[in-house]
C-alpha cells in the first residue's frame, strides 16, 4: 500500500487576523451594497414615472364630465386605431421602440384626463358619473395592458418575419420603380 501524501497547510499569522476580519466585512458590505443598489434600480424601474401632486379644487361640473367623456372616448378610439395600423409601421427601423414610446405617451394622457377630471374622487354630486368614467377607464387600461402584452410577444416571437416581410416588399417597390436599360 502506498501512502497518500497529505500537503501541509501552514498556519495563519495571528498577528493579522484583525486586517483579516477588516477585509471580510469590507467585502460583504460591498456585496450588500451592490446589491440594495440593484434592488433599488429595479424597483424604480418596475415603479414608472411619478405622478404630480394633485391640486385640491371644486370637483368637474355635469359639463366638464361630458368633455372628460369625449375625451375617454378619442383616447379609445386612437389606442384601437394604433393597435390595428401597428403593421403598418414594420417598415420603420425599430416599430417595437415606436410602439412603446406611443405607448407612454397614451398613458400619460390617460393619467391626466384621470387628474383633470378627478375619476378617483368618490365625494360630490357626480359621484356616480365620474364612478363610470373611471371604471371606463380602467376597462380602457385592461384593454391597453392586453394589447401591449401582445405587441411585446409578436414582436418578440414573430417580429423578424414581419420586418422581413416589410423589407423584402421595400425591395420590390425599388426594383419596380426602376427604369430598364
Amino acid at each position: 500500500m502506498t501512502r497518500a501524501r497529505v500537503a501541509r497547510v501552514t498556519p495563519r499569522d495571528p498577528s493579522l487576523r484583525p486586517y483579516r476580519a477588516a477585509l471580510w466585512i469590507t467585502y460583504f458590505v460591498i456585496v450588500l451594497l451592490g446589491i440594495s443598489l440593484v434592488s433599488i434600480s429595479v424597483a424604480r424601474s418596475l415603479r414608472g414615472p411619478s405622478r404630480p401632486t394633485r391640486v385640491a379644487g371644486a370637483l368637474p361640473t355635469r359639463a366638464a364630465l361630458r368633455v372628460c367623456l369625449t375625451d375617454l372616448e378619442l383616447l379609445y378610439r386612437e389606442q384601437n386605431q394604433r393597435a390595428w395600423a401597428l403593421g403598418l409601421e414594420f417598415e420603420g427601423r425599430d416599430p417595437l421602440a415606436t410602439w412603446n414610446l406611443w405607448s407612454r405617451d397614451w398613458e400619460k394622457k390617460v393619467d391626466d384626463l384621470t387628474d383633470r377630471c378627478r375619476l378617483d374622487s368618490t365625494s360630490g354630486e357626480d359621484a356616480l358619473a365620474r364612478a363610470e368614467l373611471a371604471a371606463a377607464r380602467d376597462a380602457l387600461l385592461a384593454l391597453h395592458r392586453a394589447y401591449a402584452t401582445q405587441v411585446n410577444r409578436f414582436a418578440q416571437e414573430e417580429g423578424d418575419l414581419a420586418q422581413g416581410a416589410a423589407e423584402a416588399l421595400a425591395h420590390a417597390r425599388e426594383a419596380v420603380g426602376r427604369t430598364p436599360r
